[in-house]
Parts: structure tokens; C-alpha cells; sequence
């Protein structure tokens, strides 16, 4: 898949299949629609395209006030793209000037002499344009005007979109990352940063890599513990680990801020300063305790470590604190 950042770096080309969205999770639902826009591409001897928007347009709209909690980070939503075999993704830069665009100068601009669509796909209640106003029917008129066809996502296509990015959303809130990966079909990933932390999980003999976001807008899953499978710094081979996300009520006081802090289960202590984590949740263990102190508190990561390691395929001792 070849990936353009913006509309004056797309070539021309002769037959495009085109399809614009922002495919928040790339979810199974996503992966339907792509699967059969690559598949008609092919049997029309023409390129399948994706156009997507970056920064969200609503955190350009609505700035603080947007809401966002978005399943991926442009990188991942990328990466997810890939794997459908589309030929091009254009991400566009969105900005107030983009969002002014006409309804018809949009599909001018963007669509025709940008694209250079020959078919655009949409569902039914596709909008686009300065305040959402153009629609299916202006997209058709559009279409006689410029020499584009306009396909209406088939039918067996709109069943797979019962699948959508709010489900996933919904599942990763009530700490369902099982669910939510079934939803995807991979399963939910999350990319943090590690910063220094208090050192207290070394004293315990669990030592953990604090973690602060490195996409403020993407979602967590609800606080508790989880088994996960963590690369380091990009696409290495993953790490058994266990992650804690939440308030630590055994030792903090009640109005301490919540971490996300992660254990590493099969790799040595090592400096993770600095570093990026990507976690993949695979299944929840418990919800977030509060202990007598230190020595049940141990008592407890023992077992999770044990439940992490079995729930993760790696066999049921943990080793190499």
C-alpha cells in the first residue's frame, strides 16, 4: 500500500475506486467494506483508494471540547489499512480551511481533480462537506456531472457495519478487551511512553515501566489488570506482560492520579526510560484491589503474573523479574 500525506502528493492515475472516511479500529465491519472495494478494483483493472483525515476532524472543529476517544493512532490506524490490501491511502491534513470546503467543491477539488475518482463508494448516510450538507443524492447528481459512478455499499456489507467503532468503544469502557478484539479481529492496542515512576514496584520485586500516552486522545480500557503482549520500541517480537491501569488504593491516597504501569513477565530488568510501548491487550484479570499492605499486595501479583502467563499461552511459572 502506498501512503501519500495529502492531496498534491497523489499521482494521477487512469481508474480509481475511491472511499473516504476516517476507519477509526479498521474493525471487521471496516475490513468487509475494504475487502470487497480491493476485490472490485481488481476485477475492473483499477486502483482501490482510501481517503482519511488527519488531525480528527473533530478535534479541529471542537478542540477541547471534541470528546475524542479514538481506538488508534494514525501510525496503527495505517498499519490496520495496510492489511486490506488497498493500493493508496491519502492522508489528508485537516484543517478549518479543508472544513470550509462546499459540498461541491469538494467533490471537485478533492474527489475529481485530487482522486480522480471514477467510482466513489459510500453508505447510505455518507455526508460530507462545510457542515455535513452534501449528501448521497448531490453525490450522484455530482457523479452525471463529472463522469463518476456512485456505488452504494451492498447489502451484505451493510450487515458486517453493525460492526462499528462506538461497540469497540463500548467494550474497551467496561473493560471487555476480549470482545473488543473479536469486534477488530486483532486485538486492542495501546502506545505509551515510559516516564519515570516512584521505583516502588522494584521493591515489591515486580518492577514496572509507567507509561504516558503518546496520542492524548486515544482511548484506555477500564481501570483494572490485564494480560497483555507488549513490543518495545516498534515492531519487535512481543513480551508477555501484565498491566495495571488505575489507582495503586494500597499505597496512594485516594485523590492520587491514575497510572498505567506495566510488568514485563520474560525479559530481565532493563532501562526502559524513554522508550515506546506498545500494549496489546489480550483479556482482562481483575478489577483494580485495595490491600492490607506490601506483603499481600505480592501475594496477589504472584497470582496475576500466574494467570497473565496462562491466559497468554506462555506456560504457568513466571520467571525473570
Amino acid at each position: 500500500m502506498n501512503i501519500h500525506h495529502g492531496l498534491p502528493h497523489f499521482p494521477s492515475g487512469t481508474k480509481r475506486i475511491v472511499t473516504t472516511g476516517t476507519f477509526d479500529g479498521v474493525h471487521l465491519g471496516h475490513q468487509a467494506l475494504l475487502s470487497w472495494m480491493v476485490a472490485q478494483a481488481k476485477s475492473e483493472k483499477a486502483e482501490s483508494v482510501v481517503l482519511t483525515f488527519h488531525p480528527h476532524p473533530r478535534k479541529v472543529l471542537f478542540g477541547k471540547d471534541s470528546g475524542l476517544e479514538l481506538l488508534q493512532t494514525m501510525d496503527q490506524r495505517s498499519s490496520a489499512l495496510s492489511m486490506t490490501g488497498l493500493d493508496h491511502l491519502v492522508v489528508q491534513p485537516f484543517d478549518l480551511d479543508f472544513a470550509r470546503l462546499k459540498p461541491t467543491d469538494f467533490v471537485r477539488e478533492v474527489l475529481v481533480e485530487g482522486l480522480g475518482c471514477t467510482t466513489v463508494v459510500v453508505g447510505h448516510d455518507h455526508r460530507f462537506g462545510a457542515g455535513r450538507e452534501g449528501d448521497v443524492e448531490l453525490l450522484r447528481a455530482c457523479g452525471e456531472a463529472y463522469g463518476f459512478n456512485v456505488v452504494h455499499i451492498p447489502a451484505h456489507i451493510e450487515d458486517e457495519l453493525t460492526v462499528s467503532s462506538t461497540k469497540v468503544r463500548h467494550c474497551l469502557q467496561d473493560g471487555n478487551v476480549t470482545r473488543a478484539a473479536q469486534l477488530m479481529g486483532r486485538p486492542f492496542c495501546w502506545t505509551g511512553q515510559v516516564v519515570r515512576g516512584d521505583g516502588r514496584g522494584r521493591t515489591l520485586g515486580f518492577p514496572t515501566a509507567n507509561l504516558s500516552a503518546t496520542e492524548p486522545d486515544q482511548l484506555l480500557p477500564a481501570e483494572g489488570v490485564y494480560a497483555a503482549n507488549v513490543t518495545i520500541d516498534g515492531p519487535l517480537h512481543p513480551v508477555p506482560s501484565m498491566v495495571h491501569i488505575g489507582p495503586r488504593p494500597t499505597f496512594d491516597s485516594p485523590n492520587a492520579s491514575p497510572t498505567i504501569e506495566v510488568h514485563l513477565l520474560d525479559t530481565p530488568s532493563i532501562d526502559l526510560y524513554g522508550k515506546k510501548l506498545t500494549v496489546a491487550f489480550e483479556q482482562g484479570i481483575r478489577s483494580v484491589q485495595k490491600f492490607d499492605g506490601a506483603e499481600a499486595l505480592v501475594a496477589q501479583l504472584t497470582q496475576d503474573a500466574l494467570q497473565a502467563r496462562k491466559l497468554l499461552g506462555y506456560g504457568g511459572t513466571e520467571t525473570n523479574r
